[in-house]
């Protein structure tokens, strides 16, 4: 009895190693992601505190109303890059799901291809022995005897 062999099982293993691979790109853009929120919760947190600096009550001249205003102008543009960034990424973070999705369901695919082949090798090889089984059955059966009278 040959051993059970499945003929695409280098296919399966490249499709697992794309899987592996889509989703180790996944965590990748994923964190990128949670970097870009980090980045916005970081800007909005220095613009309100550079706000309450000024609203802490103290004498405020003009050249530091001038630097909040540039300051404040500077945040703003660094939210919208960093704002823009963040959905690329998103974008990229979506496309990659779908990556993923594909290569999970090729993956599953081939598994269960695999399982339907192995399961139809154990059937021929129970029928294998139940022949066998039948073969040596009647190869030490002997008829009964007939008595002459």
């Amino acid at each position: 009895m040959t051993a059970f062999s499945f003929r695409l099982e280098r296919v399966l293993e490249w499709r697992k190693a794309q899987l592996e691979l889509a989703q180790a790109a996944l965590s990748r853009i994923a964190a990128e992601y949670a970097r870009w929120d980090a980045t916005l919760a970081k800007l909005a947190n220095a613009r309100a505190q550079a706000g309450a600096m000024v609203q802490s009550g103290g004498p405020v001249n003009g050249a530091e109303l001038s630097a909040l205003s540039r300051y404040q102008a500077y945040v703003e543009q660094q939210r919208k890059i960093a704002l823009d960034r963040r959905r690329d990424c998103g974008a990229r973070l979506e496309q990659q799901r779908a990556r993923v999705v594909e290569a999970r369901r090729e993956h599953r695919l081939l598994e269960k291809l695999r399982q339907v082949r192995r399961a139809e090798w154990e059937s021929a090889v129970d029928r294998e022995f139940e022949a066998l089984a039948a073969e040596t059955y009647l190869a030490q059966w002997e008829p009964p005897r007939r008595h002459s009278s």
